[in-house]
């Protein structure tokens, strides 16, 4: 992924998306080509590496079919269609749409782990951290060990981190807060804080040190 150094994502902003498990694209590369599948997926620290774990069905053909490179966990955490007529300066000088998101890709070795107990962990992790620990009491030990043997844990043990949000910050501040006040009126309430606190910010000293090149010049 292409990430200019204006549009990287913050390491505290990067720290809270990877601290919630979230849904995501586990992408695997085999001797056909690649193949994804959408997971639900949480991240820990391990001696320093990112790992991001999840489980699949045991006939899924990323699991049958043997991994032959790198993998890649894509969480897409927001994004929003982004109309012309949101920026305040259209009127000065028409834009064309686009769109915001913010976007993790983490890419590393991918380890399948074919243990039932295995996958119940990875199930049952993901479960607490959703914060619905007592659904799997609800079940019940002997359900949840039968439903385990139909799934693998499936972990990817991340060597890269790339995180993007490009979220409009190269713009002119007026534009960053109009856009943000769309996004809160559409109901994009996370796109809409992240223009606040972060976007808006950095627009208005981008064009601080704009106007100041500009002065010496003259």
């Amino acid at each position: 992924m292409y990430v200019p150094q204006h549009f990287r994502l913050p390491d505290e902003h990067l720290g809270s998306v990877l601290g919630q498990a979230r849904v995501a694209n586990l992408v695997t590369v085999h001797a056909d080509g690649p193949r994804a599948t959408l997971v639900p997926v949480h991240h820990e620290l391990r001696d320093g590496r990112h790992v991001f774990t999840t489980h699949l069905v045991r006939n899924n053909p990323q699991v049958l079919e043997p991994i032959t490179g790198p993998g890649m966990v894509i969480i897409d955490v927001a994004d929003a269609y982004v109309a012309p007529e949101w920026y305040a300066t259209n009127d000065e000088l028409p834009n064309v749409p686009t769109w915001d998101y913010v976007t993790v890709h983490a890419t590393g070795r991918v380890v399948v782990d074919e243990d039932p107990a295995a996958a119940l962990r990875a199930a049952e992790e993901l479960t607490r951290r959703m914060g619905e620990p007592q659904v799997m009491e609800q079940v019940g030990a002997q359900r949840l060990e039968r439903m385990a043997r139909a799934i693998v844990a499936v972990e990817l043990h991340a060597d890269r981190i790339e995180a993007k949000a490009k979220m409009s910050q190269n713009r002119h501040p007026d534009d960053v807060a109009s856009v943000a006040d769309a996004f809160e009126r559409e109901g994009h309430d996370y796109l809409a804080s992240y223009l606040r606190d972060v976007s808006l910010p950095y627009a208005r000293a981008r064009l601080a040190l704009i106007e100041e090149t500009r002065a010496a010049r003259a």
